[in-house]
């Protein structure tokens, strides 16, 4: 039993970084799954679900077996319109276009960094209605 407290309350530790609720906006058919291409080798990791974990550890939806990645690095979370990743306090970090971050919007082409693996964003356009054709018709 843990018996901190944070202000009088009990401290219960988060297994995620808490997120407002502005930033979980966006309607499902907003959703689109997110692509990293792995550099050079050219394999793609498809994120399909909107909030996903990636390291080391079996528990993680995306597994990277390497010994520089954490066991637990970063999340990646679909927020409203576009895919953030957050760095989870990971031992060697996110880096997104040769910086470091702790967080970060992904954009398309961006490349990022976990540990040893360099992944290419692919961020597909969010699919769109398509609206009907209207033929000029000739009054006769």
């Amino acid at each position: 039993m843990d018996d901190r407290t944070v202000g009088g309350a009990p401290f219960f530790p988060m297994s995620k970084p808490y997120l407002p609720p502005q930033v979980m906006t966006g309607r499902a058919s907003d959703f689109v799954p997110l692509h990293l291409l792995l550099v050079p080798s050219g394999l793609t990791v498809e994120l399909n679900q909107p909030d996903q974990v990636l390291g080391r550890h079996s528990s993680c939806e995306v597994r990277l077996p390497l010994a520089d990645v954490s066991r637990r690095h970063c999340r990646i979370f679909f927020a409203g319109s576009g895919w953030v990743v957050t760095d989870l306090d990971s031992l060697n970090g996110v880096y997104v276009n040769k910086q470091r971050v702790g967080q970060a919007k992904l954009k398309n082409g961006d490349l990022m960094r976990i540990g040893s693996f360099l992944f290419e964003v692919r961020v597909p356009e969010a699919p769109t209605i398509a609206e009907p054709v209207r033929s000029a018709r000739r009054a006769s």
